[in-house]
């Protein structure tokens, strides 16, 4: 039998042993000097350690074109793309673990994940951008973000201020404002990979962050400026009623699909009214977060009948491109005509100059899976269960589900299922710990046993 790292090693145990290995291992890897985690890493053999330059012999990269501060090669792309997320992830899932313990050591980890967040925010300072919250490629400053890494930083750092010793609880809300105050101060213009994004044209999941970003601001400060911010993007907002499938059926009626940039991917094997997706529909957690987050500070923008309509419209999706063995395709192809999802198609390579978004994980679909739907499903079905009565019972037993399921396979970010998925090319997505997962699992156990669901 081949021997595993610790931290995969989950086949058998119960819901609450899962939970208390991923965390008596998970913040041993994240060991690096500055204090900033890691975001996805290696799995090699019974090591889970840093991605490093013999990882990609042989792998087609991103070439990182127009970028003004370039990290010094892909491992350092992989080893920081989420650092972000996986700090402010880990922040709230130890919170609530303390919130439910009152264990030392989940206050521990806890500052641990802070002190990371707070490294990363001081490279923003340090260039005369203070809230600048970027991608720490090789441990350093970066010009990329995006608004999702935000939500979970914001995230972390507003639950930690709660429990947090009291220098730390004032940096965090220092740090939360001069992040609602940076984003204003750019227009929410951001560029990002290859192209400058216009935040504000999205009035799904990213607005709904930027609603939980200013309400956040405006709870510390109370300052007018911040509440007239986060009212401007909720009156604009579409999320507590629909998502971007949603969009995208009433694009339909007027539009052809082959209009919809990421559709050329998938070549001439595209239906009429088909939507590839991979990401989209897994943009439920943002607004989730978001939407709850706000309605806890400020019940007047987000009530709780527009929270149990949003949690509802953002959960039913789920099962989109998941079939019963729960491990999610990465590529399929939603048909807005029929309502109806199918894989998506192994289709011809792109040439480089047609890749979405310059990426070459974007420059073919094929039947790989991954994992990162699981953990986003299971996070918006906590707390759909809570606050969204109509599928509340629904949202329990997906969420239970899903727990079940975790497992050494789901705990790692894309698995080819029949070794023809992934080129050799790119062979670099897996045997690769997800960033994610462990948080979600760690964060949703704690909450549901706050909640006495287990």
């Amino acid at each position: 039998m081949n021997s595993q790292h610790p931290l995969l090693d989950l086949d058998g145990l119960d819901l609450e042993a899962k939970a208390r290995r991923i965390s008596d291992h998970f913040l041993a890897l994240h060991d690096h000097p500055s204090d900033i985690f890691y975001s996805l890493m290696k799995i090699d053999g019974d090591e889970i350690r840093a991605f490093q330059p013999s990882d990609f012999e042989g792998v087609t990269t991103f070439d990182f074109k127009g970028w003004r501060i370039k990290p010094a090669g892909s491992w350092e792309y992989r080893n920081n793309e989420n650092s972000l997320t996986t700090a402010g992830y880990w922040l709230a899932a130890q919170v609530e673990r303390y919130h439910v313990t009152g264990e030392a050591d989940a206050l521990h980890h806890a500052s641990r994940a802070y002190r990371c967040l707070e490294a990363i925010y001081k490279f923003g300072e340090e260039d005369g951008r203070p809230g600048w919250m970027g991608k720490p490629y090789g441990f350093k400053l970066s010009d990329q973000t995006s608004g999702d890494q935000y939500l979970f930083a914001a995230w972390g750092l507003a639950e930690y201020a709660k429990i947090a010793p009291e220098k730390e609880a004032t940096r965090s809300r220092e740090m939360l404002v001069g992040m609602a105050n940076y984003w204003k101060q750019i227009d929410y213009k951001i560029f990002y990979l290859d192209h400058v994004w216009d935040n504000r044209k999205n009035l799904h999941a990213y607005n709904a962050i930027f609603v939980y970003l200013n309400t956040i601001a405006y709870d510390i400060t109370g300052l007018e400026e911040y509440l007239n911010e986060a009212r401007h993007f909720r009156e604009v907002g579409l999320w507590d009623h629909e998502t971007t499938l949603d969009k995208w059926k009433r694009d339909a009626a007027t539009k052809d699909s082959n209009e919809y940039p990421p559709n050329r991917i998938v070549g001439d094997q595209l239906k009429p009214g088909e939507y590839l997706c991979w990401e989209t529909t897994i943009h439920s957690m943002f607004t989730a977060v978001s939407a709850a987050g706000v309605h806890q500070m400020l019940p007047e923008l987000v009530d709780k009948d527009s929270l149990a309509c949003t949690l509802k419209v953002w959960l039913e999706p789920w099962t989109l491109g998941v079939e019963d063995d729960l491990l999610p395709y990465y590529f399929f192809l939603v048909n807005l005509n029929e309502g109806t999802w199918r894989p998506a198609p192994h289709s011809p390579k792109l040439p480089r100059s047609e890749w979405f978004l310059g990426q070459p994980g974007l420059s073919q679909t094929t039947t790989r899976r991954w994992t990162e739907p699981l953990g986003r499903t299971l996070v918006t079905a906590m707390l759909a269960g809570v606050h969204s009565p109509e599928v509340a019972d629904e949202a329990k037993s997906v969420a239970k589900s899903i727990m079940e399921s975790i497992n050494g396979t789901r705990m790692q970010w894309q698995i080819d299922p029949d070794g023809k998925q992934i080129p050799p090319d790119r062979h670099d997505v897996i045997n690769t710990l997800s960033s994610e997962i462990p948080s979600a699992y760690v964060f949703s156990f704690w909450r549901g046993r706050r909640l006495d669901w287990w």
